[in-house]
């Protein structure tokens, strides 16, 4: 069995190394050692077996391909020309402390314009390097090894930690930096900030998100005005533009649980949304100021609710969840005919924990494929205000299409109130007045 020193000597007798990246090929080995040490000690050993042994051939080897100043003293002594050290072919000498603490100051002077308490270091490392030092492994079997970017990580890493006095967080960091130690570049990349809360849409004429021009789709054109829009604003606009400035965020990005349609009002408990800030240099507001300045620029059209600091898997639930919400609708509508008492009890009675099925509404199919959606309704109440109006309250499951539920949307929705009642509506405003998420 050939040993860990012996090893070393044939790779060094094939690539010039330096410490560090000779080291590395046996990192699993031991531990409370850096990679330098190791390569080092390695080093050092095979030094005193070649004087030992007079073997001049393994101290030009030393010297040259370990880079070994005292195996080029005894060369000397020996006789021989002093040799030239070649440069580590892995990293070309860019694994220094020197480099280390020279783009270690760099990074800790540029986190200065960002809050944070944890970070990551990562490293970019170029293909071959990797295909260089996988050759290495494969050649002589070692087993041992650990990634390039580790050194570049952990010596970087430490340095930042006592600097800054931030920790490493491996999970969640506030920073994540990216390093190029070949080119002594970096990039800090702050990780988004989520805010959660509920909103109350107080307006039946602005969308949730940005609508963009149903004839131009956003280049702008004489029908939008040039403005490549269908409306001038959007709940997520409303919230994510103030608490972008805020945070000094880049970009945003709304998530909520569901949509309702641009003429419907979102009231009562209103409804749950995670706020995804990108990029943000502040991460450690007062939300109470957030959610202040929010509702004093909205203008009345948008209320914000409970803001609140949460996290990328609180979003994702909320997208993956938000069809098993439950979500409660007061409904105004107004009929062609007088209305049957009768008939409305009836209403009540069929629509009670009853599956309705329905095709994809006719005003959408445009934009969204056709396909059946089974959705529960748990509960319809109806309390006649005038001979033809009445205000339905309609808990359901979400994604119902509520609309289509009294409608019918040509038959394309069943059961539905219409043909329950045997009277087409002419007139209905939505208003979300609940929704439960799941907990």
């Amino acid at each position: 069995m050939t040993s860990i020193a012996e090893t070393a000597y044939l790779i060094l007798s094939k690539h010039p190394l330096c410490d560090t990246c000779l080291g590395r090929q046996f990192a699993r080995i031991s531990t409370g050692f850096t990679n330098r040490e190791r390569g080092h000690a390695l080093k050092l050993v095979l030094l005193m077996e070649a004087i030992a042994m007079g073997d001049g051939e393994r101290l030009a080897t030393l010297a040259v391909n370990g880079g070994m100043e005292a195996a080029a003293a005894e060369l000397q002594k020996l006789g021989v020309e002093r040799p030239h050290p070649m440069p580590c072919s892995v990293c070309g000498g860019r694994l220094s402390e020197e480099i280390f603490r020279m783009v270690a100051e760099r990074i800790v002077g540029d986190m200065a314009g960002y809050e944070y308490r944890t970070f990551l270091v990562g490293a970019w490392v170029p293909a071959k390097v990797r295909d260089l030092e996988d050759s290495i492994r494969s050649t002589f079997s070692i087993s041992t090894a650990e990634d390039f970017k580790n050194d570049v990580t952990r010596e970087i890493g430490k340095l930042i930690a006592s600097a800054t006095g931030a920790a490493v967080d491996h999970i969640s960091p506030d920073l994540t930096i990216i390093v190029d130690i070949f080119a002594g570049d970096y990039t800090i990349i702050a990780n988004p900030v989520f805010i959660g809360g509920r909103y109350l849409k107080h307006s039946r004429s602005i969308p949730q998100s940005i609508w963009h021009c149903r004839r131009c789709w956003g280049k702008g054109c004489s029908q939008c005005g040039y403005t490549g829009r269908e409306y001038p604003t959007s709940v997520s606009e409303i919230i994510g533009i103030p608490v972008a400035e805020l945070f000094q965020a880049h970009d945003f990005k709304f998530h909520a649980a569901g949509r309702e349609d641009v003429d419907a009002l979102v009231e009562g408990g209103g409804r749950p949304f995670v706020l995804e800030l990108k990029r943000p240099r502040k991460r450690f507001l007062d939300l109470a100021k957030a959610e202040e300045l929010v509702n004093m620029r909205s203008g009345g059209l948008v209320t914000v609710r409970g803001l609140r600091y949460t996290t990328r898997k609180e979003m994702r639930e909320l997208k993956l969840t938000s069809h098993m919400t439950v979500k409660t609708y007061a409904v105004s509508a107004e009929f062609e005919k007088e209305l049957d008492l009768a008939r409305l009890a009836e209403v009540e009675s069929i629509l009670r924990d009853v599956i309705v099925e329905q095709w994809t509404p006719l005003r959408v199919l445009k934009r969204r494929g056709d396909k059946l959606r089974r959705k529960m309704v748990y509960e319809v109440k109806a309390t006649p205000t005038g001979p033809k109006t009445v205000i339905f309250t309609i808990r359901c499951q979400g994604g119902l299409y509520v609309k289509e539920l009294i409608t019918g949307d040509a038959g394309r929705t069943k059961p539905n109130i219409a043909d329950i009642l045997l009277n087409n509506p002419v007139k209905i405003e939505l208003t979300v007045t609940n929704v439960e998420t799941l907990q």
